[in-house]
C-alpha cells in the first residue's frame, strides 16, 4: 500500500520536494537499479497528465527529488489534483509507492 503524501505547489513557481521512499513496513526502500517516475492528473480518470521531472540523491538512503519548472507551474490552473510516485525494477515489476493529492494556489505576481 503506498504512503499518503499530500503536496502544495504555487503557480508560476519552481517546485521541489524531497522524497524518502519507504515500503509499507516504513522501511526505506534502497533505489539503486530502480527507475522512478511521478505524475499528477486533474483526477483519476484524466487522460492528461503532468510529469515530474524525478532525480535520485541518495539511492541507499531512498531519498529523491520530483521537481516542476515554473513553466509548467504556471501552465497548471488551481485547484486540487491527484498524484503519485512509482518505482519499477528492470523486469517491470511497478510499485506505487506514494500517493495524494496536489493543491495548487493562484499566483498574484506573474
Amino acid at each position: 500500500m503506498a504512503t499518503i503524501q499530500n503536496i502544495t505547489i504555487d503557480q508560476d513557481a519552481d517546485y521541489t520536494e524531497t522524497l524518502t521512499v519507504k515500503d509499507s513496513t516504513g522501511t526505506v526502500v534502497d533505489l539503486t537499479g530502480l527507475t522512478i517516475t511521478a505524475s499528477m492528473r486533474k483526477n483519476h480518470l484524466s487522460v492528461t497528465k503532468t510529469d515530474f521531472t524525478t532525480a535520485t540523491v541518495s539511492a541507499t538512503a531512498g531519498t529523491c527529488t520530483i521537481t516542476l519548472t515554473d513553466t509548467v507551474t504556471a501552465a497548471l490552473n488551481e485547484g486540487r489534483y491527484v498524484w503519485d510516485f512509482v518505482t519499477a525494477t528492470s523486469g517491470g515489476i511497478k510499485t506505487r509507492r506514494i500517493e495524494g493529492q496536489v493543491t495548487i494556489t493562484p499566483s498574484v505576481t506573474r
